[in-house]
């Protein structure tokens, strides 16, 4: 029992270390926030920290984890989605994010630390980032590629899923901004449904709009490469 018990309260200091980390990393940034700060906000000696991460180096990795584990679910699995329609699995990725953008009842610090970490990325956490943002990215990519076409320019094919990923940040990093000068957006449930329906509709024509510009210089090109080849013909 005593045993149980011991191991529960280390949980517990763990978990305080993580929660007040997250928040001074998250206002200050990895480099103003002081490991002594920190015990002090969690309640716990100094050397709680060296006890349970060793370093602050490893806590600010071990906060970033916990941050991403505190996410509502992973990215929709292409598998389960591969059934729908291009235009419904769009709005599900959509909708997705946005949902991961304004998490309800989750602590505000963790949005403001994964900002910070993206603009002044540790080394360390690269990899981290890559193992997480890069499958997304792929999906995404994915899907803008069965609008644009499979011969679509890499290069437009990101510009497209970095338009729609842009519209849904949008709202979160300008989210305050917003509502000073909107009064009515509260981003509830409601309001995020209505807008991922915007973004969606949104994307969908700017993406059929660029497909049909590829699809029109894919024409001019073989014209062009049939003209070409015509007038290069022997003539008997």
């Amino acid at each position: 029992m005593r045993v149980r018990k011991q191991a529960e309260a280390q949980a517990e200091t763990r978990r305080r270390l993580l929660e007040a980390a997250g928040e001074l990393f998250a206002e200050r940034g990895f480099r103003l926030a002081s490991t002594r700060e920190i015990c002090r906000k969690a309640g716990a000696d100094i050397a709680a920290i060296h006890y349970h991460f060793g370093n602050k180096e490893n806590l600010y990795e071990a906060v970033l984890q916990y941050a991403d584990s505190m996410l509502t679910d992973a990215a929709p699995a292409v598998s389960a989605l591969r059934e729908k329609s291009p235009e419904a699995r769009l709005r599900a990725m959509i909708e997705w994010v946005l949902t991961e953008c304004f998490a309800q009842g989750q602590s505000e610090w963790r949005w403001k630390f994964v900002e910070h970490a993206t603009i002044d990325l540790p080394p360390s956490l690269l990899a981290f980032f890559r193992s997480k943002i890069v499958p997304m990215f792929g999906a995404f990519d994915s899907l803008c590629r069965e609008f644009l076409g499979q011969d679509a320019p890499d290069a437009q094919v990101r510009l497209a899923r970095r338009s729609i990923l842009g519209q849904c940040l949008y709202y979160r990093h300008f989210r305050t901004l917003i509502r000073a000068t909107d009064a009515d957006e509260t981003f509830s449930p409601k309001g995020l449904r209505e807008l991922t329906d915007h973004i969606t509709a949104f994307s969908l024509a700017g993406l059929k709009q660029q497909a049909r510009q590829l699809k029109a210089k894919r024409t001019v090109r073989v014209r062009t490469a049939l003209a070409t080849a015509s007038r290069s013909r022997p003539r008997k």
